[in-house]
């Protein structure tokens, strides 16, 4: 492994994560630095920077040197040290990685512990999220290129689409004339952008992908932070949605016994494209495709009711109630938060794009 030097940063004080991007969008030079800056945003229900950096560290990170709030850490393999910048906000549960090593590299390791850590995710962008953000950009960059994207529709997909609207389709795209194409793609096929690359003539160039990972090639940050803010606020409906989840076991007394009752409280999804009883085949095949085991498989028709219990490949177990308009997820035994984000991606990737949590 050739030898890289994580871009430098002073031994000063940061208060948050939002006075270090402010650092960074005055001093951070790309062309000083070996490779580009990567950023990586993940979501993690551990409470507190100690039991969340305690779980960084259980997964073979160490810290280096704290700077405030931001941790710089470091992972070491045989061939030598990899290196990020690390900040988790207590109040969104936000945690954001910052490094400038080759992706692949230091970005496994990361995106291992946002995959295999039982409180912590990537953020997820929404379908209807990229959208928004890639037509936000054009409306306010009539020079914006696009150069590279990848773009996807869900075979349930409600996005009015030209040709052959029943089938899924993923397209990845290469030319300097991306920004028309992925116009005229999403009006005739009614896919919905999953990553692009963007350049701003004079302003910024970067890439940007629905795992929460982006890169920054050269340019203005404030840009990139924008969009990463936005991200944030659609983490808060996230975290509000689990947090009113619940799993308990209630004593119950009688004169003769006393019994345990498990009691849930779901997290609710609703479907803005509502499932037919014809469709209840089609969601359990997905369910599979994506290894979740199914068991008691219950539709009925009529007003359409659905039970079932579903076991992750990890072996995770919870049950989902679903009618035309919503799918609830109840756990059974303790919360964990990464399945929760597993399935509310599944939800979104291949059944509605444009479901919202409850």
């Amino acid at each position: 492994m050739d030898k890289v030097e994580i871009f430098s940063v002073p031994n000063i004080t940061f208060s948050d994560g939002t006075e270090f991007r402010e650092y960074l969008v005055r001093n951070y030079d790309a062309s000083q630095v070996d490779h580009e800056l990567t950023i990586i945003v993940g979501i993690t229900k551990h409470p507190s920077n100690i039991e969340f950096f305690e779980a960084l560290q259980s997964f073979g990170f160490s810290v280096k040197r704290t700077l405030g709030s931001v941790y710089h850490m470091e992972y070491n393999l045989e061939e030598g040290a990899l290196e990020c910048y690390v900040t988790h906000d207590n109040e969104t549960g936000v945690v954001v990685f910052y490094t400038n090593f080759r992706k692949t590299e230091e970005i496994p390791k990361i995106r291992d512990f946002l995959k295999f850590d039982k409180n912590t995710y990537y953020l997820f962008f929404k379908p209807l999220l990229m959208k928004q953000i890639s037509e936000k950009l054009m409306e306010n960059y009539q020079d914006l290129e696009i150069h590279e994207f990848t773009a996807r529709r869900s075979p349930r997909s409600r996005f009015e689409a030209r040709i052959r609207p029943e089938y899924r389709r993923t397209i990845s795209y290469w030319g300097d004339d991306g920004r028309e194409t992925l116009q005229e793609l999403e009006y005739q096929y009614g896919v919905l952008p999953r990553k692009f690359v963007v350049n701003i003539p004079g302003i910024i160039k970067f890439k940007i992908d629905e795992e929460g990972l982006f890169t920054f090639f050269h340019g203005d940050l404030r840009i990139l932070f924008e969009i990463l803010g936005k991200a944030v606020n659609e983490s808060r409906k996230t975290m509000e949605a689990y947090n009113g989840s619940s799993f308990r076991v209630l004593p119950i007394k009688t004169a003769h016994r006393l019994f345990k009752i498990p009691s849930s409280t779901p997290v609710s999804i609703h479907l803005r494209n509502p499932i037919a009883f014809h469709e209840m085949d089609e969601l359990k095949e997905l369910l599979e495709a994506e290894q979740y085991s199914i068991v008691d498989f219950v539709a009925q028709e009529g007003s359409l009711f659905l039970s079932t219990d579903v076991v992750s490949k990890s072996g995770y177990q919870f049950r989902i109630k679903a009618s035309e308009n919503h799918i609830k997820m109840f756990p059974i035994g303790d919360k964990n938060f990464a399945e929760f984000m597993q399935f509310y991606e599944f939800i979104l990737q291949s059944v509605d794009p444009r479901a919202e949590l409850a």
